[in-house]
């Protein structure tokens, strides 16, 4: 068992929009909107207090698939004591469900952030936090061997895409059936509701010709965890991250040809190691952000207020995590293969307006 050396308390400074779903939506049968606020409820408890009548209209509905007059019984039976917590939503969400509650064709559905199962409270998964180190750390190993064994970046893909030693992001290695980032362990992080709101998530394309950003309108409702940018004050928690003093060598066997790839990563983990090696990946990331939104008028007080926040000071790196991060946050420069072929012509703004993701770190001690 890896003895945890470094052991350092972090500041999470969430900059943009952050949503790290579960998985699953939750459908109008489970959540009520009123005055603004999504009321995520208990369905059990209210159907418990329906009475004799509205008892038997109600599993009538379910046998007819009468889905429009279920929506409406729980509604009318709506009331605060069910809810498991609330949240606000935006304008445009309330103005959409009030719209489409009685239109069986719109769904409704909503992505809610990741929650504990016994109290509901909202975390940052410290499983995020690691997996967006790893992948600054592999990247920064490879464009090493990049440039100190002078392999083209075609040749090095070929090589480490091959799923026998490599996942095809480069995120989880299969080394001796043991992870080699074992030694890096980071806790969750607990939230705040105060800090949370559901809202819509838009594809986005800049036209240039206009100089300003078009969404397209395909509905995806997600919670999210408010950043800096959107509430125009610190959004801060606490948590806390282990080092052991090396990342010791990795020899990495080759599932059925029995070969080994030696020495890929052998890397003190250093406290500035990690800075560096996330600094360089993710300040990358936000000059590929800036670079495509270029010609978009729109978006350029947004990006030149996150830029400022990013710039980091002693101590401090920058990551970007959650669903709606983008794919070249998640792959290795120079050999990133994504699936789809047309990566890169859009990207997913909250409300249309804030890249998603971005947070600054902060070690405390």
């Amino acid at each position: 068992m890896a003895e945890y050396k470094q052991v350092f308390k972090v500041l999470y400074r969430i900059v943009t929009p952050v949503h790290i779903g579960t998985g699953e939506d939750i459908s109008p049968l489970e959540y009520v909107i009123k005055n603004g606020v999504l009321y995520r409820i208990e369905s059990d408890d209210l159907i418990s207090k329906l009475n004799e009548e509205q008892l038997k209209r109600f599993y009538s509905y379910i046998e007819n698939n009468k889905f429009v007059e279920l929506r409406n019984v729980i509604v009318e039976n709506f009331d605060e004591k069910f809810g498991k917590y609330k949240v606000g939503v935006t304008n445009s969400i309330a103005e959409k469900y009030e719209k489409s509650i009685n239109d069986v064709k719109n769904q409704l559905l909503v992505s809610p952030f990741i929650r504990s199962v016994l109290d509901f409270k909202p975390y940052l998964p410290g499983s995020s936090i690691k997996g967006a180190i790893r992948t600054a750390i592999i990247n920064d190993i490879i464009q090493e061997k990049i440039k100190t064994e002078g392999k083209k970046a075609k040749e090095l893909q070929r090589e480490l895409l091959n799923k026998k030693h490599w996942e095809l992001e480069l995120v989880d290695a299969v080394v001796e059936r043991r992870d080699p980032f074992r030694v890096l362990k980071i806790s969750d992080v607990y939230l705040s509701d105060e800090f949370f709101q559901v809202g819509e998530v838009l594809n986005a394309r800049v036209n240039e010709k206009r100089g300003k950003v078009e969404t397209v309108k395909i509905q995806m409702f997600k919670e999210v965890l408010l950043g800096e940018v959107n509430l125009n004050r610190e959004v801060e928690f606490e948590g806390e991250i282990r080092i052991d003093e090396i990342l010791s060598e990795a020899k990495y066997k080759g599932a059925e040809t029995g070969g080994k790839i030696e020495k890929w990563i052998k890397r003190n983990l250093s406290k500035d190691y990690l800075i560096r090696a996330c600094n360089n990946f993710y300040l990358g990331e936000f000059e590929r952000e800036r670079k495509f939104f270029e010609f978009a008028v729109d978006m350029g007080d947004v990006l030149d207020k996150i830029g400022r926040i990013l710039r980091p000071s002693k101590d401090e790196f920058v990551i970007r995590v959650g669903r709606f991060s983008g794919i070249t946050a998640v792959t290795v420069d120079e050999i990133r293969q994504p699936h789809n072929r047309k990566w890169g012509k859009t990207k997913n703004l909250y409300e249309g307006r804030f890249p998603m993701g971005w947070i600054k770190v902060k070690f405390l001690s």
